[in-house]
């Protein structure tokens, strides 16, 4: 099968197409200067007329400009590839973790709970201890070295006043307009 993207007549079709496209951009943005929308309120015909311009101005200069080249393959370096990158499916292979850790399960300040890697690195935040106790197992999944265990309670909050530049400490109170 030929490659139909390479032929001088799609090369020409695509750049029409793409100066096609410039010129709906160029009229959607010289009738939105037209309207004179206001700021606070300009309106979905604006918002519309403001999408067709950026959409077909995108769409139509690299079609104008690339031509068939659209299609061309890149190449892509070896630090960008997907093989190198982590997937939960993988468990802990991925991660750069030494053979023997130990992901602890606990709260953090705001009340959610928290997986954790022995050197303090968050790994997740989940709504329910059920939820980080499952993602704490699967990720040790086919790796007897690591651990996991819950932490003693959560940090404790600092209560008190908040002071600004050393003045006098906000007051909490009903706001006043």
């Amino acid at each position: 099968m030929a490659a139909w993207h390479r032929s001088r007549r799609t090369d020409l079709g695509l750049r029409a197409a793409g100066l096609l496209l410039c010129g709906l951009a160029y009229a959607a943005i010289v009738r939105l200067v037209a309207l004179h929308a206001s700021p606070p309120w300009p309106g979905t015909l604006a918002y519309g007329l403001a999408a067709i311009g950026v959409v077909a101005g995108s769409g139509g200069g690299a079609m104008l400009f690339l031509g068939h080249h659209l299609f061309d393959e890149v190449e892509v370096g070896a630090h960008r590839s997907v093989a190198g990158r982590f997937s939960p499916s993988e468990g802990l292979v991925g991660m750069d973790m030494p053979e023997s850790a130990m992901l602890v399960v606990g709260r953090d300040v705001d009340g959610d709970w928290t997986v954790r890697e022995s050197a303090e690195m968050l790994l997740g935040r989940f709504a329910s201890a059920q939820a980080a106790h499952r993602f704490a197992e699967a990720e040790r999944r086919g790796r007897a070295s690591v651990t996991v265990a819950t932490s003693a309670g959560t940090p404790h909050r600092i209560e008190g006043r908040l002071t600004l530049g050393g003045g006098r400490p906000a007051k909490a109170g009903p706001a006043r307009g």
